[in-house]
C-alpha cells in the first residue's frame, strides 16, 4: 500500500464516542502509516510506537509515562494505556489493511510477531 493511500477508518470514527474512544481512529492511522513504511517486525513496532508516542504527546500525555515498547517471548509489544479506549482494536485493522498482522493483547497494547 502507498503511504499516501487513505484508511478505510470511517467505522471507527463514527463509533467513536460510542464503541471507541474519541481520537481511537487517529492514532490507528498514525500508527498504521508509519509502521508500513519499514518491512521488520521490530522496525514496525518502532515505527508504531514513535506515532503513539506523538499522539500521546499531543491529547496531553507524556510519553515517556504512559508508553512502552518492549521484546517479549520473540514478539514485540507497544502499549499506550491512557490511550483512546479500544484503539488497539482499531489499530490492528488499520494495520492488516497496509499488510501487517499486529494484534491487541488488550484494548490498549499492541503485539508485533515476525512471520
Amino acid at each position: 500500500m502507498s503511504v499516501g493511500k487513505k484508511l478505510n477508518l470511517d467505522y471507527a470514527r463514527r463509533g467513536e464516542g460510542y464503541y471507541y474512544g474519541d481520537g481511537a481512529a487517529l492514532i490507528a492511522e498514525w500508527v498504521a502509516l508509519a509502521a508500513s513504511k519499514r518491512t521488520s517486525c521490530k522496525g514496525q513496532a518502532e515505527a508504531a510506537y514513535k506515532a503513539m508516542c506523538k499522539f500521546a504527546k499531543a491529547i496531553g500525555c507524556n510519553p515517556d509515562k504512559e508508553c512502552f515498547i518492549r521484546q517479549e517471548d520473540g514478539h514485540w509489544r507497544i502499549s499506550f494505556e491512557a490511550g483512546p479506549y479500544e484503539w488497539a482494536i482499531v489499530a490492528s485493522e488499520a494495520l492488516g489493511q497496509v499488510g501487517i498482522f499486529a494484534e491487541p493483547h488488550y484494548s490498549f497494547d499492541l503485539c508485533f510477531y515476525p512471520e
